[in-house]
């Protein structure tokens, strides 16, 4: 699976996870499992943000994320 595929995969699941969760007293499990995702996230378009900004002649021009602005 590529990275791109890997970000659009953690969206869809933290934005279904955000969908469940309930408004008080959400359980650790659930917080656990969105805060790992979200960091895999934010890891996976620092990466693929890096290597686009490396390329050569590209500068990264054009280049956006959903995530953008998450570190």
């Amino acid at each position: 699976m590529s990275d791109q595929q890997r970000i659009t995969q953690l969206e869809e699941q933290i934005a279904e996870i955000k969908a469940r969760l309930p408004k008080h007293s959400p359980s650790p499990t659930m917080l656990i499992q969105l805060d790992e995702m979200e960091e895999e996230l934010a890891e996976l378009c620092h990466r693929l943000d890096g290597v686009q900004t490396s390329a050569p002649g590209g500068g990264g021009a054009g280049w956006t994320t959903r995530a953008a602005g998450k570190t």
